[in-house]
């Protein structure tokens, strides 16, 4: 309709109102633009509180299973001291052999690794998505995410190695150590008598030097988990304040 009357403006050489006709073409179509862009830009911020909601659960869930996989890390740490503080005190006192409790044993040799699903960020990152969020910060933060983890899992593969490729192969060159392998004794299911069985250990300086070893990754482990940690609540504060619209 608008092209025909503008077509008979030309043909009457009436340009005012060809003027008129194509301005209001212009202006439509402007308008259906703009209209397009306020829909378009309504349904990515939508996305992005649905985004944030998901990356909010997630991470709260992340700065929990940091709190106790540094407790299960400590934990192994306890177990490690009190092993070694065992030998180094009957090295002193010229015994050859220490009993120290299965349990502890147990604990002493289980090689921890620290893993998460993060289906929220795994998708924002491999989609392309991340764009979606507003905050720069947030932003930033979370395609950085991945090597604040790093530096806690590289940490824990050096410790790993320790327990596989030293410490168990050299305490099974010197005694049976199938009752302290067994989960159930992690867990504290085994009946009362094995759960309070103790091991004849021999006193070995080769074996001592390990454990000491094994005792410094764990603890700069624990002190590496301080760096996730602290970033998983600044994110979660960012997030927060993205929701809020701040």
């Amino acid at each position: 309709m608008i092209l025909e009357r503008i077509s008979r403006a030309f043909r009457q050489q009436n340009w005012f109102a060809v003027a008129i006709e194509t301005l209001i073409v212009i202006v439509g179509v402007v308008v259906g633009f703009q209209i397009t862009a306020w829909g378009n830009a309504r349904t990515e911020r939508a996305e992005e509180q649905e985004l944030l909601r998901g990356l909010q659960g997630e991470f709260t869930e992340v700065l929990a299973d940091l709190e106790l996989q540094v407790e299960k890390h400590r934990r192994v740490e306890r177990a490690v001291v009190t092993t070694l503080e065992t030998l180094t005190e009957a090295e002193r006192s010229g015994a050859t052999r220490a009993a120290v409790a299965d349990t502890t044993l147990a604990w002493a040799l289980v090689p921890t690794t620290t893993q998460f699903s993060q289906g929220v960020l795994d998708g924002l990152i491999t989609t392309g998505r991340l764009g979606l969020i507003r905050n720069s910060g947030l932003r930033k933060a979370l395609s950085e995410w991945e090597g604040v983890l790093a530096d806690v899992t590289e940490d824990e593969v050096a410790s790993r190695a320790i327990v596989t490729h030293q410490l168990e192969p050299m305490l099974w060159r010197r005694m049976d150590i199938r009752a302290m392998r067994a989960y159930e004794l992690l867990e504290g299911k085994l009946p009362g008598a094995a759960i309070a069985a103790t091991s004849e250990v021999p006193v070995d300086t080769e074996l001592i030097g390990v454990l000491t070893t094994r005792r410094y990754w764990l603890r700069h482990t624990i002190l590496e988990f301080a760096g996730p940690q602290e970033e998983a609540r600044r994110i979660l504060d960012l997030v927060g304040r993205s929701l809020e619209g701040r």
